[in-house]
């Protein structure tokens, strides 16, 4: 994944995280705020019940103490001694002192000492008593040293004619004392809204004071006030005695403890789980960005030795590609890098490609790159476009190489192909540059020794025509374009062909024909030999089947069998398959297989080859001598047929020409007491079938006999014969 891609999910997770955290404040403020508001209504019907239970007592008080005195007042005409009625009055109730003050304003008081006059009353108290000789009774409030409630109710003589007013006066204890037991704590005050009379003060009474009394306070008030950073209700509401107010200001914690506490308890418990969550999201998120990181990490840097992984090569490749389109690709392989993991072991193999990335490092020039895909398989990209630059640049890196791995003690060669873009004016994309210069690594491991291949017209032309035989191949085969040609084989001690080989030509649609050894090998790296080797078996079968039907003694044909299929899984069955369709003895028929496909397996190989001659077919190994010979493995092999490589044939000197005759001498030796017939083919002149016949040779193949002849001229040859 593109490290830019990676950083955009992180991104949006980020986001994603932010507004899932802004979503988690925004429900635990609702939460809280909705909280509150509850704590806060309930606070205020509390406190509206309990000044309402305020505002009625005082009410209550009020008119029973209208009533008392106007009792007092209908009693008063029928007394004689006032200032003694007045005093036994005042014993009576909760009034301070009783005054009765007539039309002439003559007092009368129930204080024997007062000093009462009716000249030294306000204007305001002097009204209130004409209103009372008019009728009306009345409740005001007056302040002398302290507050204090006035009464006036008229009297009335015995013709209902007013007579005078009775006066009472009454101190707000007994009011306080109501209101008191009316609240729930906090701070009561009586106002006019100018001044305060506290008649409880639980809360800080001074900041609480000096609050309200910057408030514009008005009638019926209900809010919130803040003191010393908590807040608190406050209620306004009219008393019902001239102008005066109740101001009432309580906190919850005060009047709903319980559900204060739980409110506050929710609260904190709440904030403490938004933290929790947003902790936990900021280190899953901090766990997520490292994991990422990590796994960038692991998927843009090779483990191994700290290059650059393929993935990511490839990515910054086709970055710098968008810029500038003149840089050069190096694919970097080892021969038989396989041997040494086998001699020195994986530990050391595994040191070794670290010591090629370590070398190579401090060689490269900035922006180009040493990355490892796969093995032993390393890419450059270097900045490089000129062959001789580039070609001088790679040898200094295998000197570097070798200086630096001489402790290992193993001989190694590389293999390099190199593409550069910019050389010529066709320029490649990406892809095409990286096709290209495998198929160069590919072309360098052809090579003899150790060199570096350049992408150029010549290989191009290889893999074009590469591309031509992967393309058609199918189809080919499908129509029946490659044709079977049989070269003879000549029996040495008669002269007489006695058997041929199978070989395949393409035939194009020109009409031209490819030799095999421009395709096969093609075919071997593609695997496509596996169906080859099957049709050039059924053509072979077929061939035996017309002959049959023909009346003509058939020929025994030996058909090539690639490692692929010989070691396929339904192999016995397909030839099983193939004897039945066509009803021909598998006597007719030889499978050679070369000898590195023994070498490969020999147990299994032992194992097909047992179950190949219970079907009746005679089994050849071909170009023996030609690998890795070994005569231990005639003598663990129950073949029919020992083909030798035409490499022997083509000795120089005579010296290794007489080497060459005692070993064949001795390999025909003890192939023939092991029953094995021996066939010599690559015979080109008479010398080398001179040759072949002196060491005893039975069989022998090659163009000094015959050319690969199509099915009609071997038949018109075998009937010449």
């Amino acid at each position: 994944m593109d490290a830019s891609v990676l950083r955009k999910r992180i991104y949006k997770l980020l986001i994603f995280s932010i507004l899932m955290v802004l979503g988690i404040l925004l429900m635990a403020f609702l939460f809280i705020n909705h909280a509150d508001d509850s704590l806060n209504k309930a606070t205020y019907t509390t406190m509206d019940q309990e000044i309402d239970l305020c505002v009625q007592r005082v009410s209550s008080k009020k008119n029973t103490d209208l009533v008392l005195l106007n009792t007092f007042a209908r009693n008063l005409n029928k007394e004689t001694d006032l200032d003694s009625s007045l005093f036994e009055m005042k014993k009576e109730s909760d009034f301070s002192s009783i005054q009765f003050i007539d039309m002439n304003h003559n007092v009368y008081s129930s204080k024997k000492d007062s000093k009462f006059s009716y000249n030294n009353l306000s204007d305001e108290y002097k009204d209130k008593i004409k209103n009372g000789f008019l009728g009306e009774q009345s409740t005001f409030k007056q302040k002398n040293k302290n507050y204090k409630l006035t009464y006036i109710v008229p009297v009335y003589g015995n013709e209902n004619q007013i007579v005078g007013v009775l006066c009472a006066d009454s101190s707000l204890k007994p009011y306080t004392d109501l209101m008191r037991k009316s609240i729930s704590g906090g701070n009561l005050y009586i106002t006019d809204f100018k001044d305060f009379y506290g008649i409880q003060k639980n809360l800080e009474s001074n900041e609480v004071l000096a609050v309200i009394k910057n408030m514009n306070l008005s009638e019926n008030v209900n809010g919130l006030i803040g003191v010393k950073g908590q807040e608190h209700g406050i209620v306004v509401k009219k008393i019902g005695i001239q102008g005066w107010y109740l101001c009432y200001v309580n906190s919850a914690k005060s009047l709903n403890y319980s559900m204060y506490v739980m409110s506050r308890t929710t609260n904190y418990v709440l904030m403490l789980f938004v933290i929790v969550v947003i902790l936990l999201l900021w280190i899953a998120y901090r766990m997520m960005v490292k994991n990422n990181e990590e796994m960038e990490k692991l998927a843009y840097t090779d483990q191994l030795t700290g290059a650059v992984s393929f993935a990511r090569f490839t990515q910054l490749v086709r970055i710098y590609a968008l810029k500038n389109n003149d840089y050069s690709l190096v694919s970097l392989n080892m021969r038989r890098f396989k041997f040494m993991n086998e001699i020195l072991g994986r530990d050391k193999s595994d040191e070794f490609l670290c010591r090629i990335v370590t070398c190579i490092k401090p060689m490269l020039k900035k922006n180009e790159i040493i990355c490892r895909d796969s093995a032993d398989v390393f890419y450059m990209l270097l900045m490089d476009t000129a062959e001789n630059k580039v070609s001088n640049r790679i040898h200094a890196i295998f000197n570097s190489i070798r200086q630096n791995t001489k402790d290992f003690c193993y001989e190694y060669e590389f293999c390099c192909g190199v593409i550069c873009n910019g050389a010529r004016q066709e320029k490649y994309s990406f892809e095409q540059m990286l096709t290209n210069v495998m198929f160069a690594l590919a072309q360098s491991k052809e090579m003899a020794s150790e060199n570096i291949c350049f992408f150029d017209e010549e290989v191009h032309k290889k893999k074009e025509f590469e591309n031509f035989v992967e393309s058609n191949m199918q189809q080919a085969l499908d129509s029946n374009c490659f044709e079977m040609v049989l070269q003879p084989k000549v029996d040495l001690g008669s002269n007489l062909v006695v058997s041929a080989e199978a070989l395949v030509r393409w035939k194009l649609e020109d009409g031209t024909y490819l030799p095999p050894s421009s395709f096969v090998g093609i075919f071997e790296k593609n695997r496509f030999c596996s169906k080859l080797d099957f049709y050039m078996l059924r053509k072979a079968i077929q061939q035996i089947r017309k002959w049959i039907d023909m009346g003509i003694q058939p020929v025994n044909i030996s058909v090539n069998q690639s490692k692929i299929v010989f070691y396929h899984e339904n192999y016995i069955s397909e030839l099983k398959s193939l004897l039945k369709e066509y009803d021909v003895s598998a006597s007719y028929i030889t499978l050679e297989v070369l000898e590195s496909t023994v070498i490969e397996d020999f147990k299994l190989f032992n194992q097909i080859l047992l179950e190949v001659k219970k079907l009746g077919f005679s089994v050849s190994l071909d170009d023996f001598g030609s690998g890795y010979s070994s005569l231990n493995v005639l003598s663990k092999l129950t073949i029919d047929e020992l083909k030798i490589d035409r490499i022997f044939l083509h000795i120089d000197s005579d010296l290794e020409n007489k080497k060459t005759k005692w070993i064949l001498e001795g390999i025909i030796n003890i192939a023939k007491k092991s029953n094995i017939r021996v066939v010599v083919e690559g015979v080109e002149s008479s010398k080398d079938d001179e040759f072949i016949r002196c060491l005893g040779a039975n069989v022998g193949q090659g163009y000094y006999y015959s050319r690969p002849l199509s099915i009609d001229a071997f038949n018109d040859l075998i009937h010449k014969k």
